[in-house]
């Protein structure tokens, strides 16, 4: 997003009207209201007010965040975390360890008397190896029992892929394996993305994701996308 959604958005978060902000800033509520419109521009003093006000971190604000960065809503929520007591910061906290390490562990192959085998969740929505699948609610999938050997080391999950631009590498229909990262993938790598709420497998490049068919043009990034990484892609299920 743009500087002037990005103000807007995190004021929002903030749970403040432009009356509020203009009187905090000490500014009239036509300057502050030109802000959020792009007529106008805070000089470098008004923008550390408009940092320190709505508490959030500088790249953020001016709409030049990478591909992991605080959202205006996972803000709200560190407000209100901020404003819990001892036990209740203790719950918080043991639930989400608990659901990061469900989250962040590998699938560990499993024995069925017979032989080692892996059940692994792999998203019934394929993601896009063309113009994007929107990636709808993650219960939407199945579980599948592959052999434990055909699983990657570091794979947590597995998604299908739809359309022909990762070719020769990732065809149609293809089951890839994912490992979850806590950032993003390194550029030149292949990841799982969300972008604008479609999901794609890609290259990462600078500033836009890569299709390795080269009938397809590389998708631009710009400060406004919206840009999540989902994880590193390990390679497909071969039978």
């Amino acid at each position: 997003m743009s500087f002037p959604e990005q103000l807007k958005s995190a004021r929002m978060a903030a749970g403040l009207t432009q009356a509020e902000m203009a009187s905090e800033l000490g500014v009239d509520k036509t300057t502050y209201s030109g802000y959020e419109t792009g007529r106008r521009q805070p000089d470098v003093n008004r923008l550390r007010q408009l940092i320190d006000l709505l508490d959030v971190p500088a790249d953020e604000l001016l709409g030049t965040k990478g591909a992991r960065t605080v959202t205006p809503e996972e803000l709200g929520q560190l407000r209100k975390y901020r404003l819990l007591d001892l036990h209740g910061r203790d719950l918080v906290d043991t639930i989400l360890q608990k659901e990061y390490e469900r989250m962040a562990s590998p699938i560990e192959p499993e024995s069925d008397g017979e032989r080692w085998v892996t059940h692994i969740n792999c998203y019934d929505l394929a993601v896009s190896a063309g113009t994007g699948e929107p990636w709808v609610d993650p219960a939407y999938k199945t579980r599948l029992e592959i052999p434990g050997e055909l699983v990657p080391k570091h794979a947590h999950f597995c998604v299908r892929v739809n359309g022909d631009s990762m070719e020769p590498a990732y065809r149609d229909g293809d089951i890839v394996f994912v490992e979850r990262v806590e950032d993003c993938v390194r550029e030149g790598e292949i990841g799982i993305f969300f972008l604008n709420g479609d999901g794609y497998i890609k290259q990462l490049g600078h500033r836009e994701l890569i299709s390795l068919n080269s009938k397809y043009k590389p998708i631009e990034l710009h400060d406004y996308d919206t840009l999540w990484c989902q994880g590193r892609a390990l390679g497909k299920l071969t039978i």
